[in-house]
């Protein structure tokens, strides 16, 4: 695979593949006796942080132990959550072996089935996500004003191609320095004034824009640069375990349910999972963004519209079908 090159949006690649895991830590299936967890497999579940736990429909669902239960059929006494700081990350573990499903971002995702990876996609955890463009107390007003100027986002992630795709609207492509820059070091860099703007993803982005930080544009206003929380699953898991998007689906679907019909329940449960206050939460996960089918139309097209923009960058080389990235017995 080709990596995504940390330069100016000019570049002919961005990186796609990155270090090694940042945390781990395990849910094992309630009740399961120690005899049948020695012979039963672990399902390795990678997503991206900061937060230690998984949040979302099947974050959820793992939380109330519907995801265990319907894995354990299948042979899976344990689900193991890895997290990673951002989608290249744990693109690198999906191609070493090291990950039988990940939840990240569309456009880390799309970069990975375009260079090879013959993972499918399961369905949608969010669909409509958004980004928020911050500057420094003080600073630029205007996306027009960046021109010369440095914006820092995570290179690889949905809201990398936010970002370009923004710039390249106001036709400034060109004419802004783009630099890595992980969510964590956002606000140290903005309360530095070391770049005039931070394309900031969910949590992080309402959190910034509460304590004072201006937001000069959003992913919102832009509505096909919004981002998409995809679900992909291992080739090598789905021959060994064809049940599975079916049983992934039941549990999404009953963990849905139950979002809805206690949604401040999943709403605490979310901001502790992810370290970030419930209001920030809930501007970032509206109920309206997680789909009750795998593959939502909007979902879809917005991967559709990830592809075409890489392609037209020449940010990726190859097309490749989106249905046929779908996998069977998901919906």
């Amino acid at each position: 695979m080709t990596d995504l090159k940390n330069t100016s949006p000019t570049a002919a690649r961005r990186r796609l593949l990155g270090a090694a895991l940042a945390a781990t830590a395990s849910l094992a299936l309630p009740g399961l006796a120690r005899s049948q967890a020695a012979s039963a497999r672990a399902l390795r579940l990678g997503f991206i942080g900061p937060g230690k736990k998984l949040a979302s429909a099947t974050g959820w669902a793992l939380q109330q132990g519907q995801l265990q239960r319907e894995l354990a059929p299948l042979g899976f006494g344990e689900v193991v959550t890895r997290v990673f700081p951002n989608g290249p990350d744990l693109n690198e573990a999906f191609v070493s072996g090291n990950l039988d499903v990940g939840i990240y971002g569309d456009t880390p995702a799309v970069v990975a089935r375009a260079q090879g990876f013959e993972g499918r996609l399961l369905g949608f955890d969010n669909v409509g996500m958004n980004v928020w463009l911050l500057t420094p107390r003080g600073g630029v007003k205007t996306v027009r004003e960046l021109e010369g100027k440095t914006v820092g986002v995570a290179l690889g992630s949905y809201m990398h191609r936010y970002v370009l795709g923004l710039l390249k609207e106001a036709k400034l492509l060109k004419a802004v320095k783009v630099v890595h820059m992980l969510p964590r070091d956002g606000e140290p860099a903005l309360e530095r004034g070391a770049v005039a703007a931070f394309a900031a993803p969910i949590n992080t982005g309402p959190l910034l824009a509460s304590r004072g930080y201006p937001v000069i544009d959003e992913a919102e206003r832009h509505p096909t640069l919004r981002g998409t929380s995809v679900i992909v699953a291992s080739p090598q898991l789905l021959a060994a375990a064809p049940g599975l998007p079916a049983a992934w689906g039941r549990a999404r679907t009953v963990a849905l349910q139950d979002i809805r019909r206690d949604n401040a329940a999943y709403y605490a449960f979310h901001a502790e999972a992810s370290g970030f206050p419930v209001a920030a939460v809930k501007d970032s996960y509206p109920l309206s963004h997680f789909p009750d089918t795998a593959y939502p139309a909007e979902g879809l097209r917005l991967i559709e519209e990830v592809k075409r923009f890489l392609l037209a960058e020449n940010l990726i080389r190859r097309d490749f079908s989106v249905a046929q990235w779908t996998v069977a017995g998901a919906d």
